[in-house]
């Protein structure tokens, strides 16, 4: 009966949630009280809680592998390693040099590379230091050793030509392509000359426009004037007209009193 209770769970909530928040103390008090009730009577959720305790502790322990690759070997520690690892000995020589090669690509084209691999295992020497004069024991694996070392340094030497051509043909090519720079922008004479052409084209534009505008303001206004002469010599007549008349009537009324006078 206890396990048939173990199995079900009564809660009521988002089970996987609330656990995931129980654990992580980002639960409301309110519901942190309502859940520690319900696991007092159900055993699954006791043992999921204590379940995701365990991985979040294991965790937290966990850290990621230190890297177990030295430039130099130890030639104890090549044969340790030479044992456990059974399918690096199967890999030619020129192989794991090959593979070597990869991580140390960068350091093999600034310094010097020094690689060895004898019954002791690979030995891997960079810098600018000189390698040491080979030995009378070491001398009848040299010729195996120039024999391995021979595909990796002729890919070295026809990359380092490859490299020495594209250089030279860059040196080469550089003053070429300056000139034809230099040949297409323009000079400082040039750009003031444009500035000049500019600055003297936009002055008789605008000596253009001021003329134009002044010849119009001249036309109006000898228009205006004529109107003003027309308006003037139609009053002056008017005028003239108006004291014709007024001359006539009073010498009219001149004459009229002399004659009554001369009745008298």
């Amino acid at each position: 009966m206890n396990d048939m209770n173990d199995m079900n769970c009564t809660y009521g909530g988002d089970r996987q949630q609330t656990l995931i928040a129980y654990l992580y103390d980002d639960i409301d008090p309110a519901e942190r009280s309502v859940f520690d009730a319900h696991l007092v009577t159900c055993g699954r959720c006791r043992r999921d809680l204590d379940a995701l305790d365990g991985v979040r502790t294991q965790l937290a322990r966990w850290s990621p592998p230190e890297p177990d690759f030295e430039s130099i070997h130890n030639p104890q520690s090549a044969i340790g390693t030479h044992r456990s690892t059974s399918w690096w000995r199967a890999v030619p020589a020129w192989a794991q040099v090959a593979a070597a090669l990869l991580f140390l690509g960068v350091s093999a084209a600034i310094a010097n590379l020094d690689v060895r691999y004898d019954r002791n295992g690979l030995t891997v020497r960079t810098g600018w230091s000189k390698a040491a004069s080979p030995t009378a024991a070491d001398a009848p694996g040299a010729a195996n050793r120039a024999a391995a070392q021979a595909p990796w340094r002729a890919d070295l030497t026809a990359l380092e030509a490859q490299l020495r051509s594209e250089i030279r043909s860059a040196r080469a090519a550089a003053p070429e392509s300056l000139q034809i720079k230099s040949a297409a922008a323009p000079s400082d004479a040039d750009v003031l000359r444009r500035v000049r052409a500019l600055v003297d084209e936009s002055e008789r534009k605008q000596q253009r426009e001021l003329a134009l505008r002044i010849a119009e303001l001249f036309r109006d206004v000898n228009a205006q004037r004529q109107v003003d002469l027309t308006k003037i010599d139609r009053n002056l007549g008017f005028i003239q007209n108006s004291t014709g008349v007024e001359m006539m009537k009073q010498r009219e009324t001149i004459n009229y009193l002399v004659k009554v006078s001369q009745r008298q």
